[in-house]
């Protein structure tokens, strides 16, 4: 038989049959999960050790890159393969998104909250970015300097920036979400996981404290 013929799904439910014990089928499931994310992506890269670092991110019970390469891995080889017949060959690898733990909230109303919160951040985090590239150019002072005027550099943000930024490092906003605040600054979700790195709420105090003078 031609496999390229076989589906990604006819041979999961193939192999799914043939499992002779649940630990097997478990692994399989996680396996097929795992490239099913990757060909979503458009990703090329079906190799076992980005299967399995992917798996282990999502929590799946997926097994390791020696139990995949064995001799006993072969069920799982051929449904990676399966997988990887349909990639785009070739194509760039999509990078993943560091927001993209937000889609698997089961919580519909915390995924919102939690999705809202992370798009108001990066919009904010752009901006201010912005403002700092355009105050590291030369700034000509004109009759502002002949005046003794003072030029300030600082952004100018308005009251709902400075809400949102106050809100990004406050505990009893964050709590309901599932985030904390860590020792050094970085916010974390509930598996301990890095939203932000660390000293972002130092940073976020910082720009607060220049705008509440």
């Amino acid at each position: 038989m031609n496999e390229k013929l076989v589906s990604p799904q006819e041979t999961f439910e193939r192999l799914m049959n043939e499992a002779s014990d649940s630990r097997r089928k478990f692994s399989l499931e996680a396996v097929n999960e795992t490239c099913r994310l990757l060909h979503e992506r458009g990703s090329s890269d079906f190799s076992y050790k980005t299967i399995v670092t992917l798996g282990k991110d999502r929590g799946l019970p997926i097994p390791g890159e020696k139990s995949i390469a064995n001799k006993t891995g072969e069920h799982y080889r051929e449904l990676i393969q399966a997988w990887k017949l349909i990639s785009p060959h070739g194509s760039v690898a999509k990078k993943p998104s560091p927001n993209d733990w937000i889609g698997h909230i089961k919580d519909t109303v915390l995924r919102t909250s939690v999705a809202l919160l992370a798009n108001e951040l990066l919009s904010l985090k752009n901006k201010i970015a912005r403002q700092e590239k355009a105050t590291g150019a030369p700034i000509y002072l004109g009759a502002a300097q002949a005046l003794g005027q003072v030029v300030s550099k600082q952004p100018n943000l308005n009251d709902a920036e400075l809400a949102a930024l106050k809100a990004a490092i406050d505990p009893n906003v964050l709590s309901p979400l599932g985030l904390t605040i860590g020792s050094r600054g970085e916010v974390m979700d509930a598996k301990g996981r890095n939203i932000h790195k660390p000293g972002f709420r130092d940073a976020i105090e910082k720009i607060l404290s220049v705008q509440e003078r």
